[in-house]
């Protein structure tokens, strides 16, 4: 509930910003290595919307995949399996450097 809370509280700034609108949609993108359900987020989201009066609010989600880079060779990219393991080297020295956040990328208003 804390990130849905987190996303409002981010809606709620930008919106103050605005003239009076209507709330029509959220575009959100949540990382696949960001822990972050869904489905989960998309109920605590309804709830908290509804519960400030932005009723029917079409909630569209992106995955953004795990990207990794390896400091020992440089190899960047998604890893076939999830061995953790550079797929050119070998080594164990990865970087995570997409994928583990969620990011509100565009309110849409009326």
């Amino acid at each position: 509930m804390s990130v849905a809370a987190g996303i409002i509280n981010v809606l709620d700034a930008k919106l103050g910003q605005l003239a009076p609108c209507k709330l029509i949609a959220l575009e959100l993108t949540v990382g696949k290595l960001s822990g972050i359900e869904e489905q989960s987020l998309r109920f605590a989201l309804e709830t908290l919307l509804v519960g400030q009066g932005h009723s029917d609010v079409h909630l569209r989600f992106r995955q953004s995949p795990a990207v990794f880079k390896c400091t020992a060779c440089d190899w960047q990219g998604q890893l076939e399996t999830f061995t953790l393991l550079c797929p050119d080297c070998n080594s164990s020295e990865l970087d995570i450097i997409n994928g583990q956040d969620v990011i509100l990328e565009r309110i849409e208003v009326e």
